[in-house]
């Protein structure tokens, strides 16, 4: 079994070495496009990603104390965890921003949303001895450094209210901009690795749903069913998806429910809309009343029949004829019926 570790603090890494880091000309960074902030540390007001690298397992130990001064002493105080390990840098251009604003503002942040506040610093308060600091530079761990070069540095130390996230953000200033340099871990066990796992099986291919044919009925078709059965399903009427535009290819079917009426002048008819089962119930019943309202004055103005021998409902999802769990019953439930108004 192996496992990754990483230490966030580098208290072997001497005084000289991170003046020679932090001296070295850097490429200015660039936000990273479709980084999400952190859902525990959101992202500052115009700020951006610059960072954000995740390692699906590592153990992280993490100052939890001032650092004791020294070239070489380690941190007296750490909290090592184990789980999946997230770093990103937050960025914002120019040094307007107090970096004391914006730490307070974490700090207040992180008190109203009930993390516990392991430890916190700005400045000073990060070091016990005068002239030494630890602070979070391009490489985006931890290290120690003169202050001369720390003035405006912070750091927060949290750990989540259900103890399962410790998060460290670290403040400074880098190529005239503040910085915010973030390390979480989501802790948990590390699970085996299976190196002999077999080959899965493809999945078989699923029969592809026969195609819902919606031909157009004759005038007879449509007579036969109101007489029968005081009502029948007119095939062929289409709608925009998701609205209640009639699409030019039910100019026929709309033509043969005209040629009806026109055949019968006594015969009055309650168009009723429905709806699959797709959707908020309110959303469909309201969608299914202006698809038969839609029909009505089709038939009204193009159509040239009486709009008094009409009268538009909508069930909506209430009355479907097959399931809605496949997309061709879905199909069948999208329509419209006509059902006789006996006065």
């Amino acid at each position: 079994m192996f496992r990754s570790k990483v230490a966030v603090v580098l208290a072997s890494i001497v005084t000289a070495l991170c003046i020679t880091v932090a001296a070295q000309p850097v490429m200015a960074q660039r936000a990273i496009e479709g980084a999400a902030p952190h859902p525990m540390v959101p992202l500052p007001a115009e700020g951006y990603i610059t960072r954000d690298e995740f390692t699906d397992f590592a153990e992280i130990e993490f100052p939890a104390a001032p650092h004791p001064g020294g070239r070489d002493p380690e941190f007296e105080e750490t909290v090592q965890v184990e789980g999946a390990w997230r770093q990103m840098e937050y960025t914002v251009d120019g040094l307007e921003l107090s970096l004391l604003r914006l730490y307070r503002g974490y700090v207040q942040h992180f008190e109203s949303s009930d993390f516990e506040i392991i430890f916190s610093g700005i400045g000073e308060e990060l070091s016990i001895r005068d002239g030494f600091t630890f602070i979070s530079y391009q490489s985006g761990f931890l290290s120690r450094t003169p202050s001369t070069a720390s003035e405006s540095n912070a750091y927060i130390l949290v750990r989540s209210p259900d103890e399962q996230n410790v998060i460290a953000v670290s403040f400074f200033s880098r190529q005239n901009a503040r910085r915010m340099m973030i390390n979480a871990v989501e802790i948990e066990e590390m699970a085996p690795l299976d190196l002999f796992s077999p080959t899965p099986e493809p999945e078989p291919e699923q029969e592809p749903e026969p195609e819902v044919v919606l031909v157009p009925q004759e005038v007879e078709e449509l007579e036969s069913g109101l007489v029968q059965d005081g009502r029948v399903i007119v095939n062929a009427i289409l709608f925009e998806f998701d609205r209640a535009e009639i699409l030019p290819e039910s100019a026929r079917a709309l033509e043969t429910v005209a040629d009806l009426l026109r055949g019968r002048p006594e015969l009055k008819l309650l168009v009723v809309g429905h709806t699959d089962g797709v959707g908020s119930f309110d959303y469909n019943l309201r969608l299914s009343v202006e698809r038969a309202q839609a029909v009505v004055g089709w038939l009204a103005n193009r159509g040239g029949i009486d709009a008094s021998r009409l009268r538009a409902a909508g069930a909506g999802p209430m009355s479907p004829i097959t399931t809605n769990r496949t997309e061709n019953g879905r199909a069948q439930n999208r329509r419209v019926e006509l059902v006789e108004i006996i006065d």
